[in-house]
């Protein structure tokens, strides 16, 4: 039976870069060992870095044409493309904590050579290639400072492999949001206002004026609540924060520090706004918060849910209430 790994078996191995010296990949059969596909490129301001490279008709690639097609439909601008590790047809269980090691340093020198200000490790291997994490799903989107040895720093956005996105086409959508997001706010430059305020209400008339504006108001309203625990049978709502407009006021309730703590009168104001029938009441995963105001003996009116909503969108898509206020205010966080 002929045995894929006899390909090579002829092959005489090369001894690639002396930086790649100890390295086990050397030991196994490859078409070709460390290839510095750095040292033709040109300095850009994106970077986009697959797992390792391809091999294909003599040449090697880090990423195939249909990656490559992918890749300039979503994101127009120019980039520049490399690969983390710089021998073809690499795993992620071929690379232990030693080879990765070893190939940093030609990453690094791909880095320096490209100068890039934003740079998309595509996949897991290409992300623990870079920050020394893995888990693309739970990572993917977020922010990451990086330095190389020489000084030069970029942000660091992981990313699905173009590769996933083809073979699972609901990744499209997370794919397409987390490129723009990185390139608006680090390419760009691109920040939101950040003038977010509040008011915490602390003296019960000052609730009486809340209630009093809010209890027969037509504008929408979001709530939100933070309890003592998850289980509404014996867990207490410490907080609620309402808004409207550009306006925000907290009511601190089973709370250390709050005046309202042992206050029948502060439920009986925060009924009268959640129960007008007059206006929505928007809620992310309503069901948890209101099985803790109906403890209280409040039955909102009108609950419209934001997680339920965004479902009806993109059903593929994480729906927690960080995940979204990550995907559609990126510019106006501090970190992805």
């Amino acid at each position: 039976m002929f045995k894929l790994d006899n390909l090579y078996a002829n092959h005489t191995l090369q001894p690639g870069n002396p930086l790649c010296k100890g390295c086990s990949i050397l030991e196994k059969s490859k078409p070709c060992y460390s290839v510095m596909d750095y040292e033709e490129l040109k300095e850009s301001s994106v970077l986009f870095l697959s797992d390792s490279l391809t091999y294909k008709f003599g040449n090697t690639l880090p990423f195939r044409s249909s990656e490559y097609k992918l890749l300039k439909e979503v994101y127009k601008e120019p980039f520049a493309c490399g690969a983390s590790v710089k021998c073809p047809s690499v795993k992620e269980a071929d690379m232990t904590p030693d080879n990765m090691k070893i190939c940093r340093a030609h990453l690094e020198a791909t880095i320096d050579k490209v100068k890039p200000k934003l740079v998309f490790p595509c996949g897991n291997l290409a992300m623990k290639m870079l920050i020394k994490k893995s888990g693309i799903t739970d990572k993917r989107g977020k922010s990451y400072e990086f330095t190389t040895t020489n000084g030069h720093t970029c942000i660091v956005v992981p990313i699905y492999h173009p590769y996933a996105v083809l073979k699972e086409p609901r990744h499209r959508y997370l794919f397409e949001t987390d490129i723009k997001n990185a390139y608006e706010k680090y390419v760009l430059g691109k920040r939101g206002g950040g003038n977010f305020t509040y008011k915490t209400l602390m003296q019960i008339d000052e609730v009486e004026e809340l209630a009093a504006s809010l209890k027969d108001t037509e504008e929408t309203l979001a709530v939100d609540i933070e309890t003592t625990g998850l289980n509404f049978l014996k867990d207490d709502v410490q907080t609620i924060a309402i808004s409207s407009g550009d306006q925000t006021w907290v009511i601190p309730l089973d709370h250390k520090d709050s005046p309202h703590k042992k206050s029948v009168r502060v439920w009986i104001l925060l009924r009268q706004i959640l129960e007008n029938p007059k206006n929505k009441k928007v809620f992310h995963n309503a069901k948890f918060d209101c099985k803790f105001l109906i403890n209280h003996g409040i039955y909102p009116k009108n609950v419209w849910d934001t997680k339920i909503m965004h479902h009806f969108i993109d059903e593929n898509v994480p729906k927690g209430l960080m995940d979204l206020v990550k995907l559609y205010f990126a510019t106006e966080l501090e970190d992805l």
